[in-house]
């Protein structure tokens, strides 16, 4: 059923910003220059603090100190993950149409929030939207090698759906979608897959609507990246594929079922019918799976480029093993 909206005057209708932050400060106050800049009217931007060690509430408040725009930063005292951090934000936002960003985006041009929020100005069926985020080579060539290898595969992909890099929500509707999960994506910064999961319960709600509008993925901007760090992010990715399956297979299997095909890459050279055919195929993504290292100067005359295919390998199984713990360990709230 759809969510109760009320009609109101949505003509230049100011938002509120969330953003929530954990070690951000390679990017947050690019996030914020570039929210900043927006033509639509902002009322308020709440940056949601998630215990960082390193300057990041520092550089948020002396932001805050110049802005025009009022800046609240609030500050979680344990590490509850990103699902708490949004909740708790949009808890406090003052705007009926709140803006979800990450701290590690930045928006190429001054109009980029108008064109997120227009279909919810212009249509009360419509209970949020989403923009098309990308990883751009300039960006991608500045890392390091190790976060070059991590972020191989985004490297001017193009990704269009609600994966709250700049996306745009009914706060209302948020409320009555439940908000996210904080039992099954939070407690913690090592799973994700809140996105995908508050999107089912969206869709039950009104539509969910694809903008022009874009925002830039800049992940982690220091030469610091190591591969313990690349590991760690992709033990949050496989958490968050195995939990998200677990809880919605039985609601969305075509969907859901695409977080299986990395598995079982790793697992076909263990059946006998299929071994030959799944060594050769375990052999063809540990050099495919990364090309792009092998297609550009930097990375493919760095010595380390041998260990590419062998670390290709074992972050498969490595992943596996964490899909596996992921969706053992799933509760059932709802």
């Amino acid at each position: 059923m759809r969510s109760n909206l009320k009609q109101t005057k949505t003509n230049n209708l100011p938002v509120s910003v969330v953003i929530p932050m954990r070690n951000a400060a390679t990017t947050v106050v690019e996030a914020l220059k570039t929210i900043s800049m927006q033509e639509y009217p902002i009322r308020e931007i709440i940056v949601v603090d998630n215990v960082s060690k390193d300057n990041s509430r520092d550089l948020v408040n002396n932001f805050a100190k110049k802005s025009r725009i009022p800046v609240k930063l609030l500050v979680q005292k344990k590490d509850k993950g990103v699902a708490s951090s949004y909740n708790w934000g949009t808890k406090e936002a003052k705007s009926e149409l709140v803006i979800f960003m990450t701290s590690d985006c930045a928006l190429p041009t001054r109009y980029e929030l108008g064109k997120l929020v227009e279909p919810l100005l212009n249509d009360t069926n419509a209970v949020a939207t989403f923009s098309t985020s990308v990883l751009p080579r300039f960006v991608w060539d500045k890392y390091n090698f190790w976060e070059k290898l991590f972020a191989a595969r985004m490297v001017d992909n193009k990704s269009s759906m609600m994966v709250l890099k700049f996306d745009a929500i009914r706060k209302s509707a948020f409320f009555d979608a439940g908000a996210f999960d904080e039992i099954n994506f939070g407690g913690d910064s090592a799973i994700g897959g809140e996105d995908a999961d508050l999107n089912a319960r969206l869709k039950k709600l009104g539509k969910i609507v694809r903008t022009p509008a874009n925002s830039l993925h800049l992940h982690y901007m220091s030469s610091d990246y190591t591969l313990q760090n690349m590991l760690k992010s992709r033990k949050m990715y496989a958490r968050s594929n195995g939990r998200y399956f677990r809880k919605s297979f039985w609601a969305n299997p075509v969907g859901t079922a695409t977080f299986l095909i990395r598995p079982a890459i790793a697992i076909l050279p263990f059946i006998p019918p299929f071994s030959l055919i799944g060594i050769a195929g375990l052999i063809l993504y540990s050099l495919l799976y990364t090309k792009t290292m092998f297609m550009t100067p930097a990375p493919l005359f760095d010595t380390r480029i041998f260990l590419v295919p062998f670390i290709n390998i074992f972050v498969l199984y490595y992943e596996l093993f964490w899909i596996l713990e992921s969706a053992v360990t799933y509760k059932k709230n709802q």
